[in-house]
């Protein structure tokens, strides 16, 4: 039998994807993943963006105790309650189903069993706007609360990344808060068995590993694209459990027996055909582009600095790579007018990205730092996302169009196991801090890589609907 508490961090995952809390609680360790780079940089920053609102607090106490003994941090914190602290850093809230430490406790007026004030829960998140999951996190906190303060608070807060602490009414999840946590009391208690679907918190879950492991020894319908979720489990009630059987029906069956649309039941069927055969399938044909340079465009970002350029021009059998590269964050300027000149010397040209994460940056920098007219035209006429553009006219053996799952499917790989955007930030700030020149070539060897991985799709592709 389970013995793991219930956290309100869990309950906010579980939200999302009740069986993370199931494996939390049975998993084999030895299956998790371990965090990467971009990963650990994530962390980092979400608590140095907490010590800064923290900071910018008069009157923040923190409770004392050992970090092992939690009744004992929960007396502490108790304590500094009833000593009307105004704000309470990392409190200690425990029952013997759950425990929590919510970044902040903030004394409000109010009518509790510590007197006339209460307390509601604040966490610090690096976002714009409340989710679920922070509501859940908060109902999580205040359920706690509810044995130190003789009731249950009804309002808290986030405090965002705009600066602004967002109230939140915990009124309108409770009664499926409730149903969630009983499901998780179940869990911990051996009482309940669970199944994986994939869903937005496989992306930096420790478990999707293990999770795609069992998928893939099912030919489980989650490997197709757009079946995710709710969907996955609508599908596999429908008797499409595995990508097989969707691929050996046809689309109006699947929209009759799942009950979505034609238009949905079309897409994935031609999914799961594309993964029967193992090449795409061809959605609408299209006609590709020849009588103009094309250049594949990918940038590399450091928080909100742009501090390399990668791109790869084609025309008319001629290929050539370059790269623009800011050795460090006062060069954004001049890396990025390097490029606007070279985009230049073409006076019609076609930018190739990959779901447009350049096209946000590109209009701040030329904001920013202006630059060649000519060079800048091309990116705001002519800047075309590559992974829209694929997702339109075919349907791939995959279940992500991130570009790091499209390319594979043509046989190319990336150089370094741990490829990645935000494991590139980590990459940089590594260099920044040493200036190792083994560190620098694996930064520039992975945005090539990205760069060499469009024009590979696009060869590719062409083939494919000629």
């Amino acid at each position: 039998m389970s013995i793991t508490r219930i956290s309100p961090t869990a309950i906010a995952k579980a939200s999302r994807c009740l069986h993370s809390w199931y494996l939390k609680c049975y998993g084999d360790p030895l299956e998790k993943r371990e965090p990467d780079a971009g990963l650990l940089l994530l962390f980092e920053r979400g608590i140095e963006h907490e010590r800064e609102c923290v900071s910018s607090l008069k009157d923040v106490v923190e409770p004392e105790w050992d970090g092992k003994d939690y009744d004992a941090g929960l007396q502490s914190t108790i304590t500094l309650m009833k000593e009307s602290t105004p704000w309470i850093y990392q409190g200690v809230l425990v029952n013997e189903s759950a425990v929590g430490f919510p970044d902040l406790l903030k004394k409000t007026p109010g009518s509790s069993t510590l007197g006339n004030y209460t307390y509601v829960p604040i966490d610090v998140k690096g976002h714009k706007q409340v989710t679920k999951k922070d509501r859940y996190q908060l109902l999580g906190y205040a359920s706690l609360l509810e044995s130190v303060l003789g009731y249950r608070p009804a309002e808290a807060g986030i405090w965002l990344n705009t600066g602004e602490i967002a109230k939140v009414d915990l009124g309108i999840d409770a009664e499926d808060f409730e149903t969630l946590f009983s499901h998780m009391d179940r869990i911990r208690k051996g009482a309940f068995v669970t199944e994986g679907y994939r869903c937005g918190e496989c992306g930096t879950c420790e478990w999707v590993d293990h999770c795609f492991s069992v998928w893939e020894q099912n030919d489980s319908v989650c490997l197709l694209y757009g079946v995710s979720g709710a969907m996955a489990q609508r599908f596999t009630g429908a008797g499409f459990a595995s990508w097989k059987d969707v691929a050996q029906s046809s689309p109006p069956e699947i929209a009759n027996q799942a009950q979505i649309t034609p238009k949905r039941a079309q897409a994935c069927w031609l999914h799961a055909c594309a993964r029967a055969k193992g090449s795409p399938q061809i959605v609408t044909p299209t006609d590709f582009p020849s009588d103009v340079p094309l250049h594949f465009y990918d940038i590399e970002t450091f928080g909100k600095c742009v501090y390399l350029h990668g791109n790869i021009r084609l025309f008319q059998g001629k290929r050539e790579e370059k790269q623009f590269f800011a050795r460090d964050p006062s060069q954004e300027k001049e890396a990025w007018h390097q490029y606007l000149d070279y985009l230049a010397r073409d006076k019609e040209a076609i930018v190739y990205c990959w779901a447009d994460y350049e096209r946000g940056f590109a209009k701040t920098l030329w904001e920013k730092h202006s630059g060649n007219p000519a060079g800048w035209r091309h990116l705001e006429e002519n800047l075309i996302d590559q992974c829209k553009f694929v997702k339109s006219h075919f349907a791939l053996p995959v279940y992500s169009y991130s570009i790091k799952h499209v390319a594979p499917v043509f046989g190319f790989s990336w150089s370094a196991d741990d490829a990645g955007g935000l494991n590139s930030e980590a990459w940089y700030k590594a260099w920044l801090e040493t200036k190792d020149e083994v560190i620098f070539q694996k930064i520039l060897r992975y945005n090539l890589d990205d760069v060499l991985a469009m024009e590979v799709i696009d060869r590719e592709l062409r083939k494919v609907d000629s």
